[in-house]
């Protein structure tokens, strides 16, 4: 599930990120995969099925302090698989 990225929370290398519009509706067909972290910025690159392999593909660097403000991105994140599991064990 896509989940808005606001202003200071940070990104792990791995993570899949996609821009949004102001009309917060998704930017469709392009989605990205964080390469590199560091405290004030991150670096992203499209997924593999989106750019010829044969070439390197084009980088951008977003820095954290746009992110919620001048840039709006959502991370994806799975869902919890241990959801009715959690449930039982707190019952008990």
């Amino acid at each position: 599930m896509w989940k808005a990225l606001n202003h200071g929370e940070t990104v792990s290398v791995g993570d899949k990120i996609r821009y949004r519009s102001k009309s917060n509706q998704p930017l469709e067909g392009e989605v990205y995969a964080v390469v590199k972290t560091d405290q004030h910025y991150f670096e992203i690159v499209k997924t593999a099925d989106q750019f010829d392999l044969s070439e390197e593909p084009p980088r951008k660097l977003v820095r954290l302090i746009d992110v919620g403000y001048n840039i709006l991105l959502e991370r994806w994140s799975e869902p919890q698989e241990n959801y009715a599991e959690f449930f039982t064990t707190v019952e008990s």
